[in-house]
């Protein structure tokens, strides 16, 4: 029998990383304003609203552009080296994972559902926040922001962790699969390749997230089990959330 198979967004679902990935931009620019020629600081509002999707080399190229600056490849390499170094220092300091994320884990695995991670974080980063979660063995692939060639909300890293699903395994259906999002861009990835999305209210309010999502929750606490198992193929048709 066919089921859907579940794709995982790395930052604001699986890991809180969000707030370290915007000090880790700012720590990045302000390390180079000299060559910069002037101090540039990203507001939350700005990074939530305008480059929180991207991977670090097209959000730092789209900020230099937008402040008026040349995006130099050398320059662009050297901020996104610089955050990755800040990066991989906090990383080690997080907590625990989501509100409800290791029981949602735990039920799909005991449902047999197959699960991957579709990031437009680097594959350390993903690697080293799942061994320090201990979430590494749930997941059977991960698409990583260098294994495409555009990241979201381009659907290319969506559409290519579900061919890897549906090659392992005959049986995933994609009209029953669905991706787990916390931003419109990503919820826009997702669709364009071909799935549905449950949004969660990490990064945006929950009506804001209900605007782009099939089905929205204010944390993965939320989850309705019942329902999910429905949307995967396990029960009765779930409606769209209104």
């Amino acid at each position: 029998m066919a089921q859907g198979c579940v794709i995982f967004d790395f930052d604001g679902v699986i890991a809180p990383t969000e707030e370290l990935h915007l000090a880790a931009y700012n720590a990045a620019l302000a390390a180079l304003a000299p060559r910069l020629g002037r101090r540039l600081e990203l507001t939350p509002a700005a990074y939530f609203s305008r480059y929180v999707v991207f991977g670090d080399a097209e959000a730092f190229e789209r900020i230099l552009r937008e402040a008026g600056l040349n995006p130099a490849a050398p320059l662009v390499a050297d901020l996104c080296r610089r955050k990755n170094v800040r990066m991989e220092r906090d990383l080690a300091r997080l907590g625990s994972p989501p509100a409800g994320l290791r029981e949602l884990l735990e039920h799909l695995r005991r449902r047999r559902v197959r699960m991957a991670i579709c990031s437009s974080a680097r594959g350390q980063e993903i690697a080293t926040t799942l061994d320090h979660f201990q979430l590494r063995d749930y997941f059977q692939t991960t698409v990583a922001i260098e294994d495409v060639q555009r990241g979201k909300p381009d659907p290319e890293g969506y559409a290519l962790a579900f061919q890897r699903l549906a090659d392992s395994e005959m049986n995933v259906a994609r009209e029953l699969s669905l991706a787990i999002e916390d931003t419109a861009g990503g919820a826009t990835a997702a669709h364009g390749a071909g799935l549905r999305v449950l949004g969660v209210a990490a990064t945006e309010s929950l009506q804001a997230v209900r605007r782009w999502a099939d089905h929205a929750v204010s944390d993965l606490s939320m989850v309705d089990f019942a329902e999910l198992d429905r949307w995967l193929g396990h029960g009765g048709e779930v409606k769209r959330q209104q």
